[in-house]
């Protein structure tokens, strides 16, 4: 079967659990970049007690529909359990990709401002059109996460050239990634889309300026200790320009 007949599929199969109280796709979908590459990324809601029977229902499925080849559990717990799926016969991208809640768990993830557009295939209680976003708490959070990112930039802005000094390449290019280039893109995703503050490399080309997206290829780039040196400064420049500038 091709891939999009398989999720085709599964998006039948959980539409005939009576249990399931929310079927939405998220991910490339909710961002309008869905391509030939995606995954298809589910969130689900289901009644109380039911999560655990839930994903064994659907891994039996998924045996019969294809077999599974591998599984990772990114968490597991009694109300909500969140994996992916790899199965036998597929290509190695079409990966399902599978966050399921409880219903009196509140933690779904359904923030728009967040999570992007929702592809909803069933919501028995309203759960799209009752999502209320409090940004008063979401910025509290973001200017945290600013401050401490700059304390960080700042305080340990020599240790990398520090190690430099030394000839120690590794250690240098533990501090620059860590201590320098890190805090940097995240004060670049605050200044330019602070929604997605704490996403990391993620999504930097969809939501960075093209020049700077440049910009960051080149300081993930480290052809030697040479080069290291160069990038260094050059970093220190764009936080001038870009973080420090702007105060």
């Amino acid at each position: 079967m091709h891939k999009e007949e398989i999720f085709g599929e599964i998006i039948k199969e959980f539409l005939s659990y009576p249990q399931v109280n929310l079927l939405a796709e998220g991910g490339a979908k909710a961002f309008n970049r869905y391509d030939e590459l995606s995954d298809l990324d589910l969130m689900v809601d289901v009644e109380d007690g039911e999560a655990a029977s839930t994903v064994k229902q659907f891994e039996n499925y998924l045996e019969k529909l294809a077999g599974i080849s591998a599984i990772y559990t990114a968490a597991e717990n009694k109300d909500f359990q969140h994996k992916f799926y790899k199965l036998k016969g597929t290509d190695r991208f079409s990966i399902i990709d599978l966050f399921i809640v409880e219903r009196s768990n509140p933690a779904k993830e359904l923030d728009k401002e967040l999570h992007g557009d929702f592809l909803v295939h069933y919501d028995r209680y309203g759960y799209m059109k009752d999502q209320k976003f409090d940004m008063e708490a979401f910025q509290s959070k973001v200017d945290a996460f600013k401050n401490k990112s700059k304390n960080v930039f700042e305080f340990f802005l020599f240790q990398a050239e520090k190690e430099i000094l030394r000839g120690r390449y590794i250690d240098a290019l533990a501090y620059y990634f860590d201590l320098m280039l890190k805090p940097l893109i995240r004060l670049l995703r605050i200044k330019y889309n602070p929604l997605h503050y704490n996403f990391e490399l993620r999504y930097l080309y969809d939501e960075l300026p093209e020049n700077l997206v440049k910009e960051i290829e080149s300081l993930l780039s480290i052809k030697d200790k040479d080069d290291l040196k160069i990038k260094y400064d050059m970093l220190i420049d764009i936080y001038k320009r870009e973080i420090a500038g702007e105060e």
